[in-house]
């Protein structure tokens, strides 16, 4: 008998009618609110002698707490919070990471949700070669940040996020279903057109007014937080999403609502495009959705729209002012496209391109070349201090930016070459389980694994120019679509069916109320 029916077999003994008045009450009635009582007072010393271990502790007592009420609900809490939080980081981006009690934010909040959830799941969960790869890859971070916790505290715990953020992945790939893919679509389906709008606006509200906006209780960093190069990874995504089919899927998208929404896209990746040239090269990666699936109805509408924009935008050659020190215009956005390639002659561009490749290039000699091969500089030291080329007075500046590098820096050769099987293994797994149901006409999830696969490819693009893997607003996003795209590669591999939303007639024929096999030129 479960605790709870205990409890409530003895209530009813009690209220039993002719139960003498004043009967000892039984010694194991009084555990809980004894405990409680205890772990009150134990927060309250603690909250006041050591403010951080107080947190810690109601936090694990919280969970706790959630794991008794809710059970194997948990498993849903968790889901929904996460989406909740990816939905706030994609639109409010590092904004929203600041929002907590200091050194517990948002962010290691839902962490901890994804431990109880996959505490619940394991019993039922499956691993294969991509989980070995990625516990791999997290096992080395570990073996690198233990040793200089005590040397720097937490710094290496926030530095360590690179590696132990890859939790979320294996929740996720834990606790999601089949049918949960049908809802992501959905809803992503719904947020898309919002998506867009808002990127313009949270550009301007950003850089324009960004000192007048609220920030969140002990930090200095605004609400509205923008980054081209966050934007230009989920501009890939919204993009793959409209090319591999899935936004058109339910066949309620006319064919002039989905031209607008490409004209919003192009805008969009333009903002983000002339702010940040990571975001610009993120947000091209939705051509990749075209190696998934392929239709010439939406490349057309893709092309016919961004041919109309090139005209009017060479016509007028507007410049939008957005508050930071590159505009939106023609002709920065030549600009950042050229000084990918080769020299512009524009110092602001190649400033910050010579002052990385410097840096990567130290990185580099002193790892593969140098002293710290097998073992890196280790997770908690500030990089830019221990290399020369602090720039920041506060020494904010802590890591190049280029995730890839800086787990080299941190944790050696076997770190990336961990790194490198892991992100091998994965783009491998999912790629064959995409063409596995490409061959078997079970497009839903060829379209998903495209999506999935784009946005993971800008993920990469982006930290290659930018530290996104180390916050939470970037590396959760990140595990995330991992863990989907293990699940994704799972179900469509073993042939499991999904909660399909009906198929437009450009897209696939109808049988019997699910998606018929069609051929590979879908």
């Amino acid at each position: 008998m479960s605790v709870r029916s205990r409890s409530a077999a003895d209530l009813d003994e009690l209220a039993r009618p002719g139960r003498p008045a004043g009967l000892p009450v039984e010694r194991g009635a009084l555990v809980a609110p004894l405990a409680l009582g205890t772990v009150a007072v134990v927060v309250g010393a603690l909250a006041a002698l050591a403010p951080p271990a107080g947190v810690a502790v109601v936090g694990l007592a919280c969970a706790a707490i959630a794991l008794a009420l809710l059970g194997r609900r948990i498993v849903g809490v968790f889901q929904v919070t996460l989406a909740g939080l990816l939905v706030g980081y994609a639109f409010l981006g590092r904004g929203l990471a600041h929002v907590g009690v200091p050194p517990l934010y948002i962010s290691e909040m839902v962490l901890a949700l994804a431990l109880i959830a996959m505490g619940v799941a394991v019993a039922r969960a499956r691993f294969g070669v991509v989980h070995a790869t990625l516990l791999l890859f997290m096992g080395w971070g570990l073996v690198r940040t233990v040793p200089y916790v005590g040397t720097y505290g937490i710094d290496a715990l926030r530095d360590a996020v690179t590696w132990a953020y890859g939790l979320f992945a294996l929740a996720v790939a834990m606790t999601v279903r089949p049918v949960h893919f049908a809802t992501i679509v959905r809803w992503y389906r719904r947020a898309l057109p919002c998506f867009l709008v808002w990127v313009p606006v949270a550009a301007i509200l950003a850089m324009r007014f960004g000192s007048s906006l609220p920030t969140p209780p002990g930090s200095d960093v605004p609400i509205v937080f923008f980054k081209g190069g966050d934007m230009g990874v989920h501009l890939a995504g919204v993009g793959a999403f409209i090319l591999v089919g899935l936004y058109g899927l339910q066949g309620n998208v006319r064919g002039w609502v989905e031209g607008l929404t490409w004209a919003g896209w192009l805008l969009a990746v333009a903002v983000a495009g002339a702010v940040n040239r990571g975001g610009m090269l993120s947000a091209s990666m939705a051509v990749a959705a075209g190696l998934f699936v392929r239709s010439s109805i939406r490349w057309f509408s893709l092309g016919f729209v961004a041919l109309l924009l090139a005209a009017a935008a060479g016509l007028l050659n507007p410049t939008i002012d957005v508050g930071a020190s590159r505009t939106v215009s023609v002709e920065q956005l030549a600009s950042n496209v050229l000084s990918v390639l080769n020299d512009t002659g524009n110092n602001g561009l190649e400033g910050t391109k010579t002052f990385r490749l410097s840096w990567w290039t130290k990185i580099v000699d002193y790892t593969i070349g140098g002293p710290y091969f097998w073992t890196g500089k280790g997770y908690g030291i500030n990089l830019a201090d221990a290399d020369g080329f602090q720039i920041e007075a506060n020494h904010a500046l802590r890591a190049p930016h280029n995730s890839h590098l800086e787990i080299l820096a941190r944790s050696g050769v076997p770190g990336l070459a961990s790194w490198i099987l892991f992100l091998v293994t994965f783009a491998v797994t999912v790629v064959r389980a995409a063409l596995r149901a490409r061959a078997r006409g079970a497009l839903f999830w060829t379209r998903v694994l495209g999506w999935i696969f784009v946005y993971w490819l800008a993920v990469l693009v982006d930290t290659s120019f930018d530290p996104y893997l180390e916050g939470p607003q970037g590396g959760i996003w990140f595990w995330t679509i991992v863990g989907l795209g293990i699940a994704a590669a799972r179900f469509a591999t073993s042939g499991a069916e999904a909660d399909v939303p009906e198929p437009t007639a450009r897209d696939a024929p109808r049988k019997g109320g699910r998606l018929a096999p069609r051929p590979a030129s879908a």
